[in-house]
């Protein structure tokens, strides 16, 4: 379910998918599709889509529906960002970053902080939503050329 909004300037878009790994693909269509129309070139784009897969897994994976059993998903584009987020009831527990465990998972957001310009982690008692932003290309370039 999309419901499109529009809000001083930016454009926001909701998803709300069974917290299923099938639906991993409706989830990446939806960020591929908000990516390319907002104007993130191929890399950008692989690499926001990406970020996002790996989100909504673990949200799939170590969190909780909700009593519908589903995830919720909201992407917002402003003029220079796109931010997505995840929410799910799930608590966030902070996973080891060794030993055995970092074998098995545990480096997602790492993963996630790599592929995009910022992670933001809000953990309340309702649960937990990840935000992932990515910077159109021009205005990190605007940006460099006004810092330099």
């Amino acid at each position: 379910m999309r419901s499109p909004n529009n809000t001083a300037g930016a454009s926001a878009s909701e998803l709300h998918v069974l917290a299923r790994r099938s639906e991993l693909g409706v989830a990446r269509k939806y960020a591929e599709d908000v990516a390319q129309a907002f104007g993130l070139d191929e890399d950008s784009r692989y690499e926001f889509v990406y970020a996002v897969n790996e989100a909504v897994t673990n949200a799939i994976r170590h969190g909780a529906s909700d009593e519908e059993d589903m995830i919720h998903m909201s992407i917002v584009a402003d003029s220079e960002r796109l931010t997505f987020a995840v929410r799910d009831r799930g608590t966030f527990v902070m996973p080891e970053v060794d030993g055995a465990e970092t074998a098995a998972g545990g480096r997602g957001l790492a993963l996630m902080a790599s592929l995009v310009d910022e992670v933001d982690l809000h953990i309340d008692p309702g649960g937990t939503t990840v935000r992932l932003s990515k910077v159109r290309s021009s205005s990190i370039e605007t940006a460099r050329a006004r810092a330099g």
